[in-house]
């Protein structure tokens, strides 16, 4: 067992980042209690974006969504304090340490980055706390009540689930979903898979509108639809000093949540941050102050986000689409605008695809530049293919991720101090570091709450059997596991 001193730096909270750190938690008891990990999120609680759909259309499984950090440190009965929870905005990757917004610095020995996509398309998901989270959702479900015709731009899994959700939940609503491509969801799907979910949402009342690319209008576009996007409170943390705690509570499954992100306390002089406690802060600045008055609910900041009146899209060929609201369900990119700041060392290998704005890595999750052996991207930011861009697939790759840094640990553990980024390359390229082999799933996409189509019998007999025809949890319950509720 080795005592030695180890920063590693997980950015993101979802599948992949939480997965990485409960790993490195059970290493820190097993064999390096010298560990000390740092989670850093922007959200004050865990979303649950793979519910995202039942989330609009169930208001009592959105109130579950957000589920707190304050457990996810806890091993057994133990709370182990050399690791640290902060709700942050990532803003720069350098060499040795990341910045957040607000201007803290956090140092690493080794950095995995999961931090997903953004969703623009859809306000719900830019969602910092619980309370703006409920409201989106309430002013969607308030836009979509309204709307006699609703119109879905972008066939993937979001828009084919929206459709599913909303064709049940008001049956004699005017549907259509278009898409871009001549069949519905991604291309490493099967056609037959696609077919059939095209014959199941055409029974519900949906009309199909594929091959069709929608112009962006006044009325919406790709990244902004329909949407005048109010201020969000802001999460720039703090470094005069940590603020007072106030408690996460659970009822049930029902998580109490503050309504705006804690700030935290930062030393530069350090190499992580001070210890936090892992219970969450609740702080409103003069400024917010107004706008949270009880006669001026934060709700009615989102009223007005969704224009819902009669007008006509039209598509690149010329065909016209009359609707009420049009929501776009595209515009899904990974989040790597901090790597900006890294420097490649190879102009032939960017660290991020131009295209696609994922972080290319190599069969080891590690950077593909090898001047940064140090350095893992897991989950939906990495360039592996759209078929591991599912959370069975997020949580293997941090499971591998984390693998890998201990036999680096092993073999060249300090990277920041001892070793220069050539003698760092040639180090790791010896240790012994086994590749991701990829992820054998079912894809199941559910059609409303008691229809749902999957492309394998197993698939289709796993989702039953975690109550799938019952009302599907989108794994809510095992990101309660995950994270100890």
């Amino acid at each position: 067992m080795s005592s030695r001193e180890i920063h590693v730096v997980v950015v993101g909270g979802s599948w992949a980042g939480v997965t990485a750190v409960r790993e490195l938690i059970e290493l820190s008891y097993l064999t390096y209690p010298g560990l000390h990990i740092t989670l850093v999120e922007q959200r004050t609680h865990y979303f649950h974006k793979t519910g995202i759909i039942r989330g609009l259309a169930d208001k009592k499984y959105a109130e579950q969504m957000f589920i707190p950090y304050n457990r996810l440190f806890s091993h057994g009965t133990s709370v182990a304090h050399n690791h640290r929870f902060v709700c942050a905005r990532l803003k720069h990757v350098h060499e040795h340490f990341i910045e957040v917004e607000g201007g803290g610095r956090l140092f690493y020995d080794y950095l995995i980055i999961a931090t997903g996509t953004e969703y623009k398309s859809l306000p719900v998901t830019s969602s910092v706390t619980a309370e703006e989270c409920y409201a989106q959702y309430q002013a969607m479900r308030d836009a979509m009540e309204a709307a006699d015709r609703i119109l879905f731009v972008g066939g993937g899994a979001v828009g084919i689930g929206l459709c599913g959700e909303i064709a049940e939940m008001y049956p004699k609503k005017t549907i259509t979903l278009a898409h871009a491509r001549e069949r519905l969801l991604n291309e490493d799907l099967s056609e037959t898979f696609a077919s059939s979910t095209e014959a199941r949402l055409q029974k519900m009342g949906v009309k199909l509108v594929l091959g069709e690319t929608v112009v962006p209008s006044e009325f919406g576009s790709e990244l902004n639809p329909n949407v005048v996007f109010p201020p969000s409170p802001s999460i720039a943390p703090s470094l005069a000093g940590a603020k007072s705690i106030i408690n996460s509570e659970r009822k049930g499954r029902h998580f109490g949540t503050p309504s705006i992100a804690p700030s935290v306390a930062y030393s530069t002089s350090q190499s992580v941050v001070p210890s936090v406690s892992h219970r969450y802060t609740a702080s409103i600045s003069p400024s917010e102050t107004s706008s949270l008055n009880s006669s001026d609910p934060i709700s009615h900041r989102y009223r007005y986000q969704w224009n819902v009146r009669p007008h006509e899209v039209v598509t690149k060929r010329g065909q016209k689409i009359e609707c009420d609201l049009a929501i776009w369900t595209t515009g899904s990119r990974p989040q790597t605008a901090f790597m900006k700041t890294l420097s490649s060392s190879n102009d032939k290998f960017p660290l991020v695809d131009a295209v696609s704005g994922s972080i290319n890595v190599r069969p080891t999750l590690q950077l593909a530049d090898a001047r940064f052996p140090y350095i893992f991207a897991v989950g939906d930011v990495n360039s592996l293919s759209i078929s591991e861009k599912y959370a069975t697939s997020a949580v293997n790759q941090a499971k591998q991720a984390v693998g890998n840094i201990r036999a680096l640990i092993d073999d060249c553990y300090d990277f920041r101090i001892k070793m220069s980024a050539a003698m760092a390359a040639n180090t790791a390229a010896k240790a012994s570091l086994l590749p991701y082999m990829g992820t054998k799933k079912g894809v199941v996409v559910a059609l409303g709450r008691n229809q749902e189509v999957s492309n394998t019998f197993f698939a289709k007999i796993n989702s039953w059997a975690r109550g799938g025809k019952r009302g599907r949890k989108y794994l809510l319950d095992k990101a309660q596991e995950m994270l100890n509720y």
